[in-house]
């Protein structure tokens, strides 16, 4: 029975009642074709029926392939967990990739079957053409905790302003102005003229001002959030006794998920990178009605990091802490309080693995890992970037987005990463190795059964943990907290350091 015989309705059902991923993968596949056929027919109603058939058979393969690996069915090539059976599945068996997998498995697990029937149905209504890039765009908006509009911080403000400054797009439009300024009418010559004089009078006085009083971060041996919260607690502040007050028990205190804009508002005031990085979940801390805290959660820097941790059969419970912070009026310890809660909550989307990476360029040494008992596993590689004509410094792996070009959705040009490195090179692009290293701590949560089973798969070194004085100098010699596992910090310590 061909998957065009097979009704819209038959096809769904079929998919509820399978129980092997080699059923599901078929009409993944019919599916998939249709669709191709579809879209060249220009038949946009077999078109949406059929995304949504191979969508559906994504997540249903998702959830089998979590269950096959959660009953022991289900075994990677490189060992891990013993097979509960005579004879443990593949991936190339199934005839599906670890990308696949790891995009299917997480896909069954972002949201119940009702939430995802929602977001569907949204994202067909909106979109008219049903894709999986409309479809997560739905279940991310869904996701969100609902909330009023929040108002943004001036570190937002000056953020963006930065962005709008820096625009490529500003850029190449005047730059084709002057390129065809002999067809610009005179007097939309002479206006853009006086607008530049303008803007260029206007910027060298912002420029002035900020200037004026400008000091650069303190080489003091204090991490950046400490300076951050010192100089803060210095700022009017409103109602500060009342947040005070309600901060100095943890009885008062909830941790939940926030709003992108309530935890950017609060990060990038903070942060010592001032940006929210690959941010997809967002938790806050709350003293009463008053955000104290954010924490936020992003995939890790590609594939290779995630099979790293612990094996290609635990990549998908990986997942990033890439920001975090907390204002000065919080608890002594709300940072450890703020990220223990949040990781334990991400344990019910079926992340179990947590990486985090704390800067010496801050004078980070990762302290609040270290207080919630995370392991430490030495420094990162120096990473490669590249510094543009301009000045500014890019990581070197933004290189692989340059590489496609898209209109509508669609890519229209590919090139190699080689040829679009070369390209950086031709327009006067510097690349370089960074030899600055960070520290990297590794936090496991679940239940007994499930830390017990990651902790002996951590192909990471576990190390002593490093102190404050090493902070910034990760190449020499590093010294030890009294114990890896449980390190004891007096409150000093925990206090003056957050995420």
């Amino acid at each position: 029975m061909t998957f065009e015989l097979v009704r819209y309705d038959a096809a769904r059902k079929a998919l509820a009642a399978a129980h092997r991923v080699d059923e599901v993968k078929r009409i993944h596949d019919k599916a998939t074709a249709l669709l191709a056929y579809a879209k060249q027919a220009g038949d946009y109603e077999l078109q949406n029926k059929a995304a949504e058939i191979r969508i559906l058979a994504e997540r249903r393969a998702g959830e089998l392939l979590v269950d096959m690996h959660a009953t022991g069915q289900r075994q990677g090539k490189e060992g891990g967990r013993p097979a509960k059976v005579s004879s443990a599945t593949t991936l190339p068996k199934l005839g599906i990739t670890r990308d696949q997998s790891s995009k299917w498995q997480r896909l069954a697990k972002l949201i119940d079957d009702a939430t995802f029937e929602r977001a569907l149905i949204r994202a067909k209504e909106r979109n008219g053409e049903l894709t999986t890039a409309a479809l997560l765009r739905e279940i991310k908006e869904i996701m969100q905790p609902a909330g009023g509009v929040v108002e943004p911080d001036i570190n937002v403000v000056a953020a963006e302003l930065t962005r709008d400054v820096e625009s490529d797009t500003r850029r190449e439009t005047l730059k084709t102005v002057v390129q065809l300024r002999n067809r610009l009418n005179p007097t939309i010559r002479k206006n853009l003229i006086s607008a530049l004089k303008n803007a260029a009078r206007d910027s060298a006085n912002v420029e002035a001002q900020l200037s004026k009083d400008f000091h650069e971060f303190p080489t003091n041996g204090k991490c950046h959030q400490r300076v951050i919260r010192e100089h803060m607690a210095k700022q009017p502040e409103p109602q500060l006794k009342e947040k005070r007050a309600l901060a100095a028990n943890f009885k008062n205190a909830v941790v939940r998920a926030i709003t992108y804009a309530e935890a950017k508002n609060l990060i990038l005031a903070n942060e010592w990178l001032g940006n929210m990085g690959t941010t997809e979940f967002t938790y806050g801390l709350f003293f009463g009605g008053y955000l104290g805290g954010a924490v936020c959660f992003g995939s890790t820097a590609g594939t290779n990091t995630k099979n790293s941790v612990c094996g290609t059969e635990h990549a998908d419970k990986v997942l990033t802490l890439s920001r975090g912070a907390c204002l000065h009026w919080a608890h002594p310890h709300s940072a450890s309080f703020l990220i223990n809660a949040a990781c334990r909550e991400m344990t019910k989307k079926g992340y179990h693995i947590f990486v985090a990476y704390s800067d010496p360029a801050a004078n980070e040494v990762g302290t609040v890992y270290q207080a919630s008992n995370w392991l430490y596993c030495g420094t990162t590689n120096p990473t490669e970037k590249y510094r543009t004509p301009e000045g500014k410094v890019w990581d070197a792996r933004n290189v692989q987005h340059l590489t496609r070009e898209w209109e509508g959705g669609e890519v229209i040009y590919a090139r190699t990463r080689a040829h679009q490195k070369q390209l950086l090179l031709e327009e006067g692009c510097e690349f370089f190795r960074d030899g600055g290293r960070k520290f990297r701590y590794v936090g496991i949560y679940g239940d007994r059964r499930i830390k017990r089973i990651l902790r002996r798969a951590l192909r990471w070194e576990v190390l002593p943990y490093p102190k404050r004085k090493q902070a910034c100098d990760t190449t020499s010699e590093v010294t030890v907290a009294p114990s890896p596992e449980l390190a004891v910090f007096d409150d000093a310590s925990v206090t003056l350091t957050t995420v």
